[in-house]
């Protein structure tokens, strides 16, 4: 472990901003098929963050997806945030939490 120089709990969670487009309905004259265009478009991205309720601090980042690849990057991008910091980071019971193959930052 490195010389760190202060120690802060944080609570991390993410959560799924997304569209969903859908076709509402239309008014035509009986027997008479609605002409409209339509296309079903779901788009979505994924708001990951860390927040310390000792200290009020706090890190979010916008990923793409949910999964252990992203969420290596998350643990990548807030291990530099105030460097000589011991973090420690508490969970949900999320599958990509628990990759083998995530590397804990320093």
């Amino acid at each position: 472990m490195g010389d760190f120089k202060s120690v802060n709990l944080y609570f991390q969670d993410e959560s799924r901003y997304g569209l969903f487009t859908s076709n509402g309905k239309s008014v035509t004259a009986i027997g008479v098929k609605p002409i409209c265009t339509f296309q079903q478009v779901f788009r979505s991205t994924w708001l990951s963050g860390a927040f310390s309720p000792i200290t009020g601090d706090h890190f979010q980042l916008i990923l793409p997806h949910c999964n252990a690849d992203n969420f290596q990057v998350f643990l990548n991008n807030f291990s530099k945030e105030n460097p000589k910091e011991l973090k420690i980071m508490v969970l949900d019971n999320g599958r990509f939490h628990k990759a083998k193959k995530l590397i804990i930052p320093e």
